[in-house]
């Protein structure tokens, strides 16, 4: 492991925190319109493999949000898709919709606490 910088930390804490927030709305709303209520099993299986992967790359790329976004939600689609045992063309759709939702919710909540935080400290 290696050490992080105050910046790099800082960056890494607000792209974890963005890509939670985008990672729960996106499986809240996948889970209400295709099953009408949402369960802990349902998170289980959206929730934790996009996520995990979501923090391990935001990890490994120091904080970056395009290798973050792309590779986490990439490789938790198909952890997913292993887990489920979905092995069909529709998980391309799926991982289109993921990449495309949670890529923009993430990005406009990363760009919100980048901008709180300029304010907040006059940077």
């Amino acid at each position: 492991l290696w050490c992080l910088t105050p910046k790099v930390s800082d960056t890494l804490s607000k792209l974890a925190l963005a890509g939670t927030l985008a990672i729960l709305v996106f499986a809240t709303i996948g889970q209400l319109s295709h099953h009408q209520h949402v369960s802990v099993g349902g998170y289980a299986a959206d929730v934790l493999p996009l996520l995990g992967a979501w923090l391990v790359l935001a990890r490994v790329s120091g904080g970056r949000f395009v290798p973050t976004w792309l590779g986490g939600v990439t490789i938790g689609v198909v952890i997913r898709m292993v887990i489920l045992g979905h092995y069909h063309w529709n998980e391309l759709a799926f991982l289109a919709v993921a990449l495309v939702f949670i890529g923009a919710l993430a990005g406009v909540a990363t760009a919100a606490l980048r901008t709180s935080t300029r304010r907040r400290t006059g940077r």
